[in-house]
């Protein structure tokens, strides 16, 4: 008793106290780290800008060859991602995403135009309706900062590939080669060039430019930044942008009148809101 009441008892006392209170917190400590790693899902709606996009538009018509350069401008558009990931811990988030996207287009216009290698002056604006869409899937891995707070920074990024459809635009795809063959410059550059073809209003009005093929699929990649906020301690609300990039988009055409190619890439800006939640 006087091992326990004595002297030595305080110490004791104090010593398992401590002891048991390192426990607890290595417990929490335990706790905390398997809270943090798990399967979740998650859901983003970005708005998305499309950078205009050049391209080069190649073609050979009637035995006339012709080469134009391409800007298209779009409006602002949407995206709808699902994601599916595992928090592998210290900080490390790996996912698969799938995502649909679509943004209307606002004008089409061409210029830097050569037909028989002579470079036509002026631009041309084609009247262009419908929407552009996008189908993709990525492989992502993010790294979250712990702040110790419930706010949650992040960077990362990710490679997959984007199918591009474009089969919702409506457009007249003789006007570049219409207005370019009604040129002036063009008559007169042509009386110099051997062999030429004569241009006639019967070569102008039958002309029938063939329809460039509607999809390509390509390579995309992209990186990003983000904070997030917990709700709780399942659920997360994140907040974030992406740049996305998607090059080597190749459309083309042939009909009995002749072919055409169009060689272009696609660069997405991503501002996102959306959320994650463990299960």
């Amino acid at each position: 008793m006087a091992r326990i009441f004595g002297p030595a008892g305080p110490g004791y006392r104090t010593g398992a106290l401590a002891a048991a209170l390192g426990l607890g917190m290595a417990a929490i400590a335990a706790d905390a780290r398997a809270a943090d790693t798990g399967w979740y899902i998650g859901l983003q709606v970005p708005v998305m800008f499309i950078d205009d996009t050049d391209s080069e538009t190649k073609g050979n018509q009637f035995m006339i060859p012709y080469r134009a350069k391409a800007t298209t401008e779009y409006k602002a558009g949407f995206k709808i991602a699902g994601v599916l990931g595992y928090d592998i811990g210290g900080g490390l988030r790996v996912e698969g995403e799938l995502f649909f996207a679509r943004a209307k287009l606002d004008k089409v216009s061409y210029d830097g135009l050569e037909v028989l290698g002579v470079p036509i002056p002026g631009k041309v604006n084609v009247p262009t309706t419908g929407s552009a869409e996008q189908l993709g899937g990525m492989a992502n891995i993010w790294y979250d900062f712990r702040t110790g707070t419930d706010w949650i920074p992040s960077f990362g990024g990710g490679i997959g590939f984007i199918r591009v459809d474009q089969g919702g635009l409506n457009y007249d795809s003789n006007t570049l080669l219409r207005e370019t063959l009604q040129n002036p410059a063009l008559a007169a550059a042509l009386q110099n060039v051997p062999n030429a073809p004569t241009i006639t209003p019967q070569v102008i009005q039958g002309l029938d430019v063939p329809d460039i093929s509607a999809a390509d699929t390509t390579f995309a990649y992209h990186v990003g930044i983000g904070i997030g906020y917990r709700l709780n301690e399942k659920t997360t609300l994140q907040f974030g942008y992406r740049l996305q990039n998607g090059n080597d988009l190749e459309f083309s055409g042939r009909n009995a009148q002749g072919t055409i190619n169009v060689d272009t890439e696609l660069r997405v800006h991503l501002f996102e809101i959306g959320f994650r939640t463990r299960f």
